[in-house]
């Protein structure tokens, strides 16, 4: 892991959280989602210990650190730079040319805040920076993915396609229901709770999530990639200033993987 900063020096105004965590030896430190206690849902029991792991979308690394916890091997993969957002070409209110640059300097303070806690936790994960869409084959197989950016990219087939293509056993992919959690799960049960295209000119930001993506949909995903078995898991949890649900899809892989396709 290059370029550690000093987790002495404590946490500075120069690193964003995007997930609330416990470092050691600096306490709690708040982020835009808290996990904490909900980790235990978003794996829906699968056991990984002694696992090797690709966290897809790591951010900041709260999930990295909390499956390495766990006895995992963790391959931390997150976006290389503002130039790998998806974002919503015209918005009202959406920044002029300086966007991209921005989020540069946003995911650089991700990227630092992974850094800094990754020394705190004398962590062993592998950061890996790049293209959701291109997830390096040199990465090697892996037992089990952890995912869960999808709603924010374009074309989150092709990502979830591109990272299953590396996983031998078990992928879980979460998310949260845009909903009431009843109403969102009923739809969910009776199957007509369909993909949804979010933005609009006068109400998006440009690197808001672009999809409402159901449970029910990630799991026909799963399937026609070859995790034939799949079961989903529910959980309340604090997003920003309010309670949301999350939810948990795990598929178990039922067929051989096809690197042609």
């Amino acid at each position: 892991m290059p370029d550690r900063d000093p987790a002495g020096a404590g946490p500075s105004e120069d690193l964003h959280f995007t997930h609330a965590i416990d470092i050691p030896g600096h306490g709690t430190v708040r982020g835009e989602i808290d996990l904490r206690g909900a980790f235990a849902s978003c794996l829906a029991g699968v056991p990984l210990h002694g696992k090797r792991v690709l966290d897809v979308g790591a951010l900041s690394g709260f999930t990295s650190f909390a499956l390495e916890a766990l006895g995992a091997e963790v391959v931390s993969y997150d976006r290389a730079g503002g130039r790998h957002w998806d974002l919503v070409p015209f918005c009202t209110g959406a920044p002029a040319p300086q966007l991209v640059s921005l989020l540069d300097a946003h995911q650089a303070r991700i990227s630092r805040a992974y850094r800094f806690s990754h020394a705190a936790f004398g962590s062993r994960a592998e950061r890996i920076e790049g293209d959701l869409y291109s997830i390096p084959a040199a990465i090697g197989p892996v037992d089990a993915a952890l995912i869960g950016s999808l709603p924010h990219l374009r074309d989150p087939l092709r990502a979830l396609h591109g990272a299953l293509r590396l996983v031998q056993e078990t992928a879980v992919i979460v998310g949260l229901l845009p909903r009431p959690s009843w109403l969102a799960r009923l739809d969910d049960l009776r199957g007509d709770a369909p993909l949804a295209f979010l933005p609009r000119t006068s109400r998006t930001h440009p690197s808001g999530p672009l999809w409402r993506i159901p449970p029910r949909t990630v799991v026909r995903w799963l399937r026609i990639l070859g995790f034939g078995e799949t079961r989903i898991a529910y959980r309340r949890c604090p997003s920003g200033d309010r309670t949301g649900t999350l939810y948990a899809v795990v598929g178990r892989r039922t067929q051989a993987n096809r690197s042609e396709v």
